[in-house]
């Protein structure tokens, strides 16, 4: 490979979220674990990236920046390119980050007390940002069948033709379960929205790493006609593991729909972007797409071998089939143990950390989030002590 996938560097000193995360649930944990929580990924970052950053931190002031052409055309170039989506400059808004976006469109597209449709399990930022602003959660639950989710379209047309009901939170591919959802899926989300007069917000943060097999839809192309109600959210910070530099890229193709989303925006102070989060993300899609179809080949070896060591278990653990991103969801319901217990397990006795499946709902008991996005060996080494650990604790 041309680019480095094993050296690894430990984020714990430098206050790294899942870091952070992990010394809450075990302050004991040795100091050379890596843990597998929150998706951000434990590579070096893309060179080209850096030297970019570099070359404009030497060379530039650091102030206050709005996107400027180039940087925008980049945006368009690489959606036209990578996903066939045909933006225009004009569509895009830049904001810090995509959970601000959400929280925007909620607050400038419904009222207090009305409702926003979320398929579940779901990231848990999707409930947050409707119930921290009074709005109404309605939840409308994936079905889990033949180990795959599946809209029940049934329920969610009952429940966008409640007036009182504005709003829908898509994800885009799915997060936990890493699905691609499929053109006919869209097509159908996209008929009800139109039939009901829904707003569709869709989080397409995880649609860069898609694999073999699958295909990625901007949801505001599905159709010649859903982009009119469409506020599609993406960024580099999940591909390219640039989070920390708080850069999104909102398509918003209705200019009214966009003008008070900006209006809205900058009335609480959250319109402009990190000018490094600007200058990465241009770096990112117009220099790191060869390092990307690297990361794309390691992510898929991480996949196998978490997949294969837990369903080495003889059917107590499902693991789901990831179609997209670094992470992969695990059943563990088989076990016949209370979903506490075993995360306690995994944090005190395993030294393993993956996200709590009820962070997403619910409906996400029983389940585990394990984020691959780390070197092979190291991966190897987390899931020696789960090996190990249930031998002793388990007999299995």
């Amino acid at each position: 490979m041309r680019y480095d996938f094993i050296s690894y560097t430990n984020r714990g000193n430098i206050g790294a979220s899942k870091w952070m995360d992990m010394y809450t649930r075990n302050p004991n944990v040795a100091n050379d674990i890596i843990p597998m929580s929150v998706a951000d990924m434990d590579f070096l970052t893309c060179p080209e990236i850096s030297e970019e950053i570099y070359k404009f931190a030497r060379t530039q002031s650091l102030g206050y920046a709005r996107p400027f052409d180039s940087y925008l055309q980049t945006v368009v170039n690489f959606f036209k390119e990578y996903h066939g989506y045909n933006a225009k400059k004009e569509w895009i808004v830049t904001t810090p980050g995509i959970v601000p976006a959400l929280a925007t469109s909620v607050r400038t597209f419904t009222q207090e007390g009305e409702g926003v449709i979320i398929f579940t399990p779901v990231y848990k930022p999707f409930y947050d940002v409707v119930q921290e602003q009074a709005r109404k959660v309605i939840n409308c639950p994936l079905i889990y069948k033949n180990n795959r989710y599946e809209i029940d379209f049934e329920l969610f047309a009952k429940l966008a033709s409640d007036p009182n009901t504005k709003l829908l939170i898509l994800c885009n591919p799915q997060n936990p379960g890493g699905m691609v959802w499929s053109k006919e899926d869209l097509l159908k989300i996209a008929e009800i929205a139109e039939n009901e007069d829904l707003l569709v917000v869709s989080d397409e943060i995880h649609s860069d790493i898609v694999f073999e097999g699958y295909k990625h839809i901007v949801f505001g192309s599905v159709n010649d006609t859903i982009g009119n109600r469409a506020i599609v959210c993406t960024a580099a910070s999940k591909t390219f593991n640039i989070a920390g530099l708080q850069c999104s890229n909102i398509f918003i193709e209705n200019e009214d729909i966009r003008n008070k989303f900006v209006q809205n925006n900058n009335g609480i102070g959250i319109e402009r972007a990190n000018i490094l989060g600007i200058v990465a993300t241009k770096a990112a899609y117009e220099y790191g797409l060869d390092w990307l179809e690297e990361l794309k080949t390691v992510i898929r070896t991480n996949q196998k071998i978490v997949k294969e060591f837990f369903e080495s278990y003889n059917g107590i653990f499902v693991v789901m089939k990831p179609e997209a991103s670094f992470t992969t969801w695990i059943n563990f319901e088989k076990l016949n143990v209370e979903h506490e217990e075993f995360i306690d397990f995994l944090d005190k006795t395993c030294e393993f950390f993956p996200t709590d499946g009820l962070s997403f709902g619910e409906n996400g008991r029983y389940f585990i989030r394990v984020n691959v996005g780390l070197p092979t060996e190291k991966l190897k080494e987390n899931l020696e002590r789960v090996k190990n650990s249930l031998k002793t604790h388990y007999s299995i």
